[in-house]
């Protein structure tokens, strides 16, 4: 029997998972947490999905924290039930099986051996390459639209977005950077907003996840839009478990809302939750304790645009524009309307008139938060994935750091 790959990358919002099928290559998207209902049954994965249409009071246990993979109680169960998915379990040999493993940059080394130790000591695949999810994205690239030796990634998933140079298909470290805006701020952010202006939907958290998705963008221009911000006004009806289990957006083609539905009515909150990208001091001028704060309202905080900038003029001078015309943009977060448009504006304003801004998306029709997937696919087809690997043989050898040793963020001074 061949050898199989199994790609994982491991997202704290879902787990992108599956095998190296060639051409019919596809992962399966798994949401990675453990869920309670509020009848009190407890669901792995995705199952709440199909057990469930009233999401209203659901728990939701996730095994990160601050972008950290810190509970395996947690996540094994989502792991297993994820191979259950990928293929039937009679069919799944670990010890014939070679894992690509994705983690977030700069993890705590502790965490990283727990992962290692999951991995060949738990599950015993054969062998094992663990990176950060951008590193894969240079495998995936449109290469006659972006230079993959030359590829700055922005990396907005949902705890966190990360910006992350890669140079000649390898992460440079000291270019690293992150800014502790995601997913999970921005629905923090329009559950409180929603919550005080409208009705309390601070239990349902996939209610308020659906609203960021289906109503929130990016505005071109922020002052503008908050002046015409009835004309971007919208409505969103609430579900009523008759007519609709998920709510939806009124517009063409969607049903009138009865006299009974409960109706928001969204005008600035849609553009005004998303530009924590651009001004992060929403986040403390939405709370109550730290809107009075004159020490946190004038905290000279770091934007989107301010980490990049960052990142590119900490690498090599001679691959600062290269990196400027090679943006990638991956990650859930960046579905958001207008992310590449505005992105691209605030970098030209900030950067030289010589240099050249291309910010890139959609690459090979790829969905944007499957891109890191792709590029593992890609990766185990190149000679370099034999170099670039643990076996099992060599991590019960060499001990448990010795993953840490070949995976690790070795470049930092």
């Amino acid at each position: 029997m061949s050898k199989q790959h199994l790609i994982i990358d491991n997202g704290s919002y879902n787990i992108k998972a599956g095998f190296d099928q060639g051409e019919d290559s596809a992962p399966q998207k798994i949401y990675n947490a453990i869920t309670r209902t509020k009848d009190g049954l407890v669901h792995i994965g995705n199952d709440f999905r199909m057990h469930s249409n009233n999401y209203s009071g659901i728990q939701i246990k996730r095994p990160f924290e601050q972008g950290h993979l810190t509970s395996w109680e947690t996540e094994k169960p989502i792991w297993d039930y994820t191979m259950d998915q990928i293929l039937p379990k009679h069919e799944i040999d670990p010890s014939n099986i070679h894992l690509t493993l994705t983690e977030l940059p700069f993890q705590l080394p502790q965490l990283s051996s727990n992962t290692d130790q999951i991995v060949f000591e738990e599950y015993g695949f054969k062998e094992y390459y663990r990176c950060t999810p951008a590193s894969l994205v240079p495998f995936s690239v449109d290469t006659t639209v972006v230079d993959p030796d030359f590829t700055l990634v922005v990396d907005a998933g949902f705890n966190a977005t990360w910006i992350q140079p890669m140079l000649f298909q390898k992460v440079y470290w000291e270019g690293v950077r992150k800014l502790p805006v995601g997913g999970n701020l921005l629905n923090g952010l329009l559950r409180e907003m929603i919550s005080y202006r409208h009705y309390d939907i601070s239990d349902d958290p996939i209610l308020i996840n659906t609203i960021k998705e289906s109503t929130c963008f990016i505005a071109k221009d922020y002052n503008d839009n908050l002046k015409k911000k009835l004309q971007n006004g919208c409505q969103f009806v609430l579900p009523d478990f008759k007519t609709t289990t998920t709510g939806y957006v009124v517009g063409e083609g969607t049903p009138k809302p009865s006299e009974d539905s409960q109706v928001l009515t969204l005008q600035d909150e849609r553009f005004t939750i998303p530009e924590t990208f651009y001004h992060p001091e929403i986040m403390f001028d939405l709370h109550g304790t730290t809107a009075s704060t004159s020490v946190l309202q004038n905290a000279p905080i770091k934007t989107l645009t301010d980490l990049i900038v960052s990142s590119i003029m900490s690498c090599p001078e001679i691959t600062r524009p290269l990196l400027l015309a090679n943006i990638c943009l991956v990650g859930g977060t960046t579905n958001l309307p207008n992310f590449k448009t505005r992105l691209q504006s605030e970098l030209t304003k900030e950067l030289p008139l010589t240099w050249t801004v291309a910010v890139h998306e959609n690459q090979n029709s790829i969905p944007q938060d499957e891109m890191s997937w792709y590029g593992g696919v890609n990766l185990v087809n190149e000679d370099v994935i034999k170099n670039i690997s643990v076996s099992k043989k060599e991590y019960f050898e060499h001990g448990s750091n010795w993953c840490q040793k070949q995976f690790g963020f070795k470049n930092l001074s």
